[in-house]
């Protein structure tokens, strides 16, 4: 990430790695490639010092900024469980469907697969057993307008009880919550929808290893723009989760949110690194 600094007591300094170049041609397009960063064409270093503050003062909205920091006491005990163990990762998946239902609004909420564990690079013994499981430290959506409208139309295909056409708007948030305990070294730091402009977005192919084999998959990666407003929510709890936009067909509403991890320069040298869960979820609304 490179250095950080210190701004004051409401906001830090640190670097974001915002998208450097453009495809060779313009039939290509720009690849990260998760588990081989040395296959990646998308370029990134060296990142770009934004001040990034902390939201906790602010009264936030999903459509509006395109994020919201909510409480939810999880009954899950141990969170490491999650990718091990069917049931807990059923019983998460129940939690967070709810949640994210009471949080949008929406009529009906799909979870789009189960909780994903990530951990700080330097957690080796955690990440040694799984796939794709280090903080993406760019900044990035996981969709594009075109693929997440390929991604519903695909759930419309193997979701037998919905009709798709009945709903008006469609929209997906991810949920994201810090498991290790306060403060975490590499936070996820969200910006504000309404500071992006649609020249600041580039399309990223990203090319991951999962349990089903590699997948690729367009999502939308950021050009810098000094007029992006960026936030985090420092010494977050289990019990408090960051949900965020990851598209929205509504062009009234937030459409997505960048985020990205970050090293966080206030955070005590020493403590254990970031752990967290995260879930990624359609809503549908009348």
């Amino acid at each position: 990430m490179g250095r950080a600094t210190l701004v004051d007591g409401s906001s830090v300094t640190s670097e974001v790695n915002y998208i450097r170049n453009s495809p060779a041609a313009p039939d290509q397009v720009l690849e990260f490639v998760t588990a081989d960063e040395e296959r990646s064409t998308m370029q990134t270093l060296p990142g770009r010092p934004m001040a990034i503050t902390n939201a906790r003062p602010l009264s936030t909205e999903l459509d509006r900024e395109g994020f919201v920091l909510v409480r939810h006491c999880s009954s899950i005990a141990d969170f490491g469980r999650i990718e091990e163990d069917p049931e807990v990762d059923q019983h998460y998946v129940a939690e967070m469907t709810d949640l994210l239902a009471e949080v949008t609004g929406a009529e009906k909420v799909f979870l789009l697969g189960g909780g994903k564990k990530r951990y700080g690079e330097s957690a080796t013994e955690e990440l040694s057993p799984l796939l794709n499981a280090k903080p993406a430290r760019y900044p990035h959506a996981d969709n594009t307008d075109t693929s997440s409208a390929e991604l519903i139309a695909m759930i419309g295909m193997f979701v037998d009880d919905i009709d798709l056409e009945s709903y008006s708007r469609h929209a997906m948030y991810n949920a994201w919550r810090a498991v290790s305990a306060p403060p975490q070294d590499i936070p996820l730091a969200v910006c504000d929808a309404r500071t992006v402009q649609p020249q600041d977005e580039v399309t990223i192919r990203a090319v991951s290893l999962e349990r089903l084999g590699e997948i690729t998959h367009d999502t939308t990666g950021y050009r810098h723009n000094a007029s992006h407003a960026w936030h985090y929510y420092p010494d977050m709890t289990r019990d408090e989760v960051l949900v965020f936009k990851a598209h929205d067909t509504d062009p009234q509403r937030s459409r997505r949110v960048p985020h990205t991890a970050f090293a966080d320069p206030s955070c005590p040298a020493g403590v254990a690194t970031r752990a967290s869960v995260e879930v990624r979820a359609l809503a549908l609304f009348r």
